[in-house]
């Protein structure tokens, strides 16, 4: 399957999982469970973008720019509308991804730089990045697990073995760490904290990884902006639908 198809199926499996305020509760945690490959798969193609794009500063701003949209659109719904927090659309996934490919620029800058003090400087720029994304200080969705998924995909690009078997190794952390803080480990504990944190499922993601092909698919300009589109509208939709629904 093209990029572009997988998009699609990706972008369907999003819309379920966004849609889980909407349906009966007992449908929350396997939609959730099975949908945690949407996030990685948009980060694995735009470590493929980063690869085969013309402009990657242009790239770079593209992201950027629809993060800004994003957090405007987040910020008036909020603040002008729902005005209550227990409703609010925090999602920006633009920005991670963004963040994501601005560090593997510093990385691509860094291995062709000759000059040793820019090496440094910018190595040391890419590890400051890195953690403050995967610690939360910058407010990067879902970037603890999405930052160090696209540095894999990006350092076992052209070695798919070596590639899934890092996914495999980095879910092991992501299954335990929700498991420490138990004060018993019965099976219907266990199963619950795996059930509220999915993120090692993310690995659902590499079949999907294999079925691309490596093409993009039609070079229509309405197939490359319609994820930049339908994130932001479709989200915000169902937040204002799911605020509506719950009022009075």
């Amino acid at each position: 399957m093209n990029g572009n198809q997988l998009k699609l199926f990706m972008m369907s499996l999003m819309l379920l999982d966004h849609l889980i305020p909407l349906l009966p509760p007992q449908f929350a945690t396997p939609i959730h469970m099975v949908t945690r490959c949407v996030a990685v798969f948009f980060a694995f193609m735009a470590v493929e973008g980063f690869h085969y794009t013309r402009s990657r500063k242009n790239y770079l701003l593209r992201l950027y720019g629809w993060a800004a949209i994003m957090f405007t659109g987040n910020t008036l719904i909020n603040s002008l509308i729902i005005k209550d927090p227990m409703y609010f659309s925090y999602n920006n996934i633009f920005l991670t991804l963004a963040v994501g490919v601005t560090i593997l620029s510093l990385i691509d800058f860094a291995k062709h730089e000759k000059k040793t003090v820019f090496k440094i400087i910018t190595t040391i720029l890419t590890i400051i990045l890195t953690l403050a994304v995967c610690l939360g200080l910058i407010p990067a969705e879902g970037g603890f697990v999405i930052i160090p998924f696209m540095l894999l995909s990006y350092f076992f690009r052209n070695n798919a073995k070596k590639r899934d078997t890092s996914y495999m190794i980095f879910a092991i952390p992501l299954f335990i760490m929700p498991l420490l803080g138990l004060s018993n480990y019965s099976f219907e504990m266990i199963k619950e904290q795996i059930g509220g944190n999915p993120d090692f499922l993310f690995i659902l993601v590499i079949p999907f990884i294999h079925l691309y092909n490596g093409k993009k698919g039609n070079s229509n300009p309405a197939f490359k902006y319609l994820f930049y589109i339908f994130y932001p509208v479709h989200l915000w939709i169902i937040t204002l639908v799911n605020f509506y629904l719950h009022q009075g």
